[in-house]
């Protein structure tokens, strides 16, 4: 009996699919560029067909959305990190433990920067980033407004104005880490310590 072609109809094969395909995109985005990477490369890198990849994304913009949501998914997963941990200060140094151990760190801030760059230009993209950040921000200001009724942030702070102000700061921090070359565990840690000191009160002596 033929094989049948086109897109796995195991939902577990096709994710594995549809990451292999992202994981492609991502590699030629950052090679390239979204706009001069070719769906060829990217399918050629993916080990797929072009029309395979069709079959997952029909256009570029598509694999951008999705790239975006993958991004945001593991932001919110480091989110829930930091909620889990027993306190403000464990969880944003299980934070900086994880991204000072990640070696790809760097590229994958320069592909955040090239999808902000892209969300500048197109108006789809830039809708799906701001749906994205939004998420983001609502995940941060929970968290904020569940460590204040615990007494671990200062009582007269905004939980709102802080969840801006501290994705304001990581993001600025992977554009700096992105091309300067500083050093991502000092610089990680050096972000915590600023969140720490301009916002948690200090901790019980029984803590």
């Amino acid at each position: 009996m033929p094989i049948p072609l086109g897109r796995p109809a195991n939902p577990e094969a096709r994710a594995q699919r549809r990451a292999q395909i992202i994981k492609g995109a991502r590699t030629c985005f950052l090679r390239k560029g979204f706009h001069a990477a070719t769906t060829a490369e990217i399918s050629a890198e993916a080990g797929v067909s072009v029309a395979n990849l069709y079959q997952y994304f029909p256009t570029k913009d598509d694999l951008v959305q999705a790239l975006i949501e993958d991004d945001l998914a593991e932001d919110l997963a480091l989110v829930r990190l930091v909620d889990e941990a027993g306190s403000l200060r464990e969880g944003l140094a299980r934070i900086d433990t994880l991204l000072a151990a990640e070696p790809d760190y760097a590229e994958q801030t320069r592909l955040k920067l090239e999808i902000i760059a892209e969300a500048a230009r197109n108006s789809q993209i830039a809708a799906v980033v701001s749906a994205a950040d939004a998420r983001m921000v609502a995940a941060m200001i929970t968290l904020l407004e569940r460590r204040q009724q615990a007494g671990e942030v200062r009582p007269e702070a905004d939980p709102v104005v802080i969840a801006e102000l501290i994705l304001a700061l990581y993001d600025g921090l992977y554009g700096r880490l992105a091309f300067s070359g500083a050093n991502q565990a000092r610089m990680t840690r050096a972000a915590s310590q600023m969140i720490i000191d301009a916002f948690a009160n200090p901790p019980h002596p029984s803590d």
